[in-house]
């Protein structure tokens, strides 16, 4: 009997389909998001940079601890393979709240110190540190990270490293571009101490196709906020001290730390100063980038949310009603301490008394420590909370290693390294005319270096120097002197970056493999330096950089500034708070103020008004030459719904524009070649200062922050102002942002919260304050950067002197003539 073929063909068949089927589908190069190839994922909140190339101001800032020695990280072995919670599909981010409601929440310490962390480019690194109390460091069990990368990553060959204390925890392969990666390390005993732990992040990342240094731009790995955290093994019993409570908070998944302040009744004037001068204390104290301070009545609903601190501040008599108990002894006299919050599971801390003489004097007890005299000088910055290590200042004259800056020797195998440290600058630097730093490199490059590859310098984002590589065939540089601008430099924290851009004869065959490759082709040492020369040092005024840099001129006064506020209620004192607690933190120490309740008491004193515009004097708009249609509220800016009686000068404007176009176009178009060629900018090209513009602000604008001087030139008035209380208190909150923060300078500053976006007015005249330094070096320093600054200035002086010596030396040779 024949039998049918039919079933085995069909059989055959099927198999064929699956063994085809299960074949891996071929890699897929579209966009992982909407953002697009290769892009950078949009942040929460994006920030714009703004240009900035400020001048610091006079006396040197009064500074505090040495920053340690920067130990780079030991390659030690790696620890447990990481548990890799997926490669699932996450949630949508949940919000805040969401988080806090987690029944796992408050096991969880969120370590990173903003709202975003991107690590980009083959080699990058970021390295900061954590506050932990006894119980947080025993009761750790493990940490948590989540990321996401670009698809042109190559997980192959691009790894993510965490250290902490100079000890690898995990190394992960990159290979999370379709959503949140999360993935749980152990934390080996006895690895997390009380007091600063260290954190550090490595990426190490290849691009999976292209070989172009080009493509290196388009390689990064995002790091999750809300994803990345310590986790607890047991519930923590809450702090036991005050200054440790302060010390361990830290941020929540946004990268803001909260302080709710609690305070029953303000009713007097004179209760203003203690509690802006415990609002400050409380910033410097705790060091995070992003304090932001709100003010209430009642407790908060939750008390003791991730990166939330509460603070009762009061007379016995008004917290008795609202805590579950007061410290013992707060009927008798000033306490500062911590009490247990309703729940028993979190604290607040409690300043009290029987009087609000005795609060104030409880809040001068707790920030004995952070309280240092305005002469006393820093030798660095605090900002390791989100840096390592501190920024250390350079008065002039320092060589620092790039050990001693946090920068391990590297050997790099890529087509583009970029790594940088940072430094601190006084408030009365004044060297960006013609000063030069000089970096002092240590390296080296392989045999497969060719020429045309080069290392350059940058300052704040902004090119400061290149040294091309005009050789190939491999070489050491020791030493080297590489000259680096200053005038991108600011008072403050500055970045300095170091990149070298590698190019090789294998990157234009791109051979399948070659990214991942091992062989090294530079190597950056760790003995190489920075050096700083000794520079001029005088304070300048207006400028707001060296505000938000160092907290210049309050920073440095001996008498208390004069500090007005249009009325004191919840809103007014969150917005003091976010300002005055930003600017403690630059300074080192709380401010000193004393609050008036008049404008007219501010006398010669510098001074800083807060308030709405429209309730602001109006004589201290105009002083500061901003428009006084202010005081009757926010305006559009100047140019936009002009009135009826603003056509004929409008008119009259066009009419002198267009009869003298041509001429305007030429004269436009040269100043264009000045600044092009020759880097000559109008202001360098005058004799005179011109004149301050009246400044209003654009409707989108939130806060408006102006400096100048007060009447008859008596001490330097700074003012803060919005549309409205409430909205005055949101710009605010967003003002006290790191990255919002640096971004002051010149004479105004305007930010929009809708757009994230800033704007600047540079002062057109500047006044000089007396130098410290009065030596004769100084002086001559000081005159040195002033004619490069004035070039019209420095050339007439050479002619005058020119002129000088020519008739001195015809007299000179007619008198001897006439001996003869």
């Amino acid at each position: 009997m024949r039998r049918s073929r039919f079933p085995f063909v069909v059989i055959a068949f099927c198999g064929l389909s699956t063994t085809v089927l299960a074949q891996p589908a071929p890699f897929d190069m579209s966009p992982e998001r909407p953002a697009g190839q290769g892009e950078v994922p949009q942040m929460p909140r994006p920030r714009p940079v703004a240009p900035r190339e400020p001048v610091p101001q006079v006396p040197p800032q009064a500074e505090e601890e040495v920053p340690a020695a920067a130990t780079p990280p030991a390659p030690a072995p790696v620890q447990q393979p990481a548990q890799v919670e997926a490669p699932r599909q996450l949630e949508p981010p949940q919000t805040a709240a969401a988080q806090s409601s987690a029944a796992g929440d408050t096991l969880r310490r969120y370590i990173i110190p903003s709202e975003s962390l991107a690590l980009t480019g083959e080699y990058s690194r970021s390295a900061w540190s954590i506050y932990l109390t006894a119980e947080q460091a025993g009761a750790a069990q493990s940490i948590n990270l989540g990321y996401q990368n670009a698809i042109v990553v190559a997980p192959e060959a691009s790894t993510l490293s965490l250290f902490i204390n100079n000890r690898r925890v995990g190394e992960e392969r990159i290979s999370a571009p379709d959503a949140t990666r999360s993935v749980r390390w152990p934390i080996p005993a006895g690895l997390l101490r009380p007091g600063s732990n260290d954190v550090e992040l490595v990426a190490s990342q290849r691009h999976r196709t292209d070989c172009d240094v080009r493509s290196t731009y388009d390689l990064w790995t995002q790091i999750d906020s809300g994803e990345t955290y310590l986790q607890f093994g047991s519930q923590l019993a809450p702090a036991s001290s005050a200054v440790e409570a302060v010390n361990a908070l830290g941020a929540d998944p946004e990268g803001l730390t909260q302080f709710q302040m609690v305070v029953p009744s303000v009713g007097a004037i004179e209760e203003l100063a203690p509690l802006l001068k415990l609002t400050q204390g409380l910033a410097v104290m705790n060091g995070m980038p992003n304090p932001r301070f709100s003010f209430r009545e009642g407790l908060p609903d939750p008390i003791g949310a991730p990166g939330s601190l509460t603070v009762a501040i009061g007379t016995a008599a008004k917290l008795a009603n609202l805590l579950p108990s007061l410290p013992p002894g707060a009927e008798a006299g000033p306490v500062s301490a911590v009490t247990p919050s309703g729940d028993g599971k979190t604290s607040i801390i409690v300043f009290t008394g029987p009087t609000w003489s005795a609060v104030g004097s409880a809040i001068d007890s707790f920030l004995a420590p952070v309280v240092r005299s305005p002469t006393l000088r820093r030798e660095s910055m605090s900002n390791e909370r989100w840096v390592r290590p501190n920024a250390p200042f350079v008065f002039g004259g320092e060589r620092l290693t790039f050990a001693q800056l946090g920068i391990s020797t590297i050997e790099f195998s890529g087509r583009r390294l970029r790594t940088g440290f940072d430094i601190a600058v006084p408030s009365d630097f004044y060297a960006g005319a013609y000063g030069e730093a000089t970096i002092l490199l240590d390296a080296a490059y392989g045999g497969q270096v060719t020429a045309g590859s080069h290392i350059d310098v940058y300052v704040n984002g902004n090119i400061a120097s290149t040294v091309p590589i005009t050789e190939g065939g491999g070489g050491i540089l020791r030493q080297a002197p590489i000259r680096i601008t200053m005038r991108h430099l600011r008072a403050g924290i500055n970045r300095i970056e170091v990149e070298a851009i590698l190019l090789s004869d294998a990157d234009s065959a791109c051979v399948p493999g070659s990214n991942a490759s091992t062989d090294a082709r530079f190597a950056l040492f760790d003995s190489s330096a920075f050096f700083m020369p000794s520079y001029a040092r005088i304070g300048q005024t207006p400028n707001l950089s060296a505000l938000s840099g160092t907290g210049f001129p309050y920073s440095r006064q001996t008498e208390a500034a004069a500090f007005f506020m249009d009325r004191i209620d919840a809103d007014m004192l969150s917005a003091a708070a976010n300002f005055f607690g930003k600017a403690a933190q630059v300074s080192g120490a709380p401010i000193a103020l004393d609050p008036v309740s008049a404008a007219n008491a501010v006398g010669g004193r510098n001074a800083i008004y807060i308030g709405s515009a429209g309730q602001l004097p109006a004589n201290v708009l105009t002083q500061l030459n901003l428009a006084p249609s202010l005081a009757a509220g926010w305006s559009p800016a100047a140019g936009e719904g002009q009135t009826a009686g603003d056509t004929a000068a409008s008119m009259e404007a066009w009419r002198g524009r267009l009869q003298g176009g041509f001429l305007s176009q030429k004269i436009a178009s040269f100043r264009e070649w000045l600044q092009a060629k020759l880097d000559l900018s109008e202001e360098a090209l005058r004799f005179l200062p011109g004149s301050e513009t009246v400044f209003s602000p654009d409707e989108d604008d939130d806060l408006l922050l102006a400096q100048g001087p007060g009447v008859n030139g008596s001490g330097i008035w700074t003012v803060l102002t919005a549309p409205s209380p409430q909205e005055l208190r949101l710009a605010t909150g967003e003002l006290g942002r790191q990255d919002v923060w640096q971004q002051i300078e010149g004479r105004i500053f305007s930010y929009s919260r809708a757009t994230n976006d800033v704007s600047i007015q540079e002062a057109s005249k500047l006044s000089f304050l007396p130098p410290l330094d009065t030596s004769l070096k100084n002086y001559r320093l000081i005159a040195a950067n002033w004619l490069s600054s004035n070039l019209l200035s420095y050339a007439l002086a050479i002619v005058l002197v020119s002129c000088l010596l020519g008739v001195t030396t015809a007299s000179l040779l007619r008198w001897l003539g006439r001996r003869r």
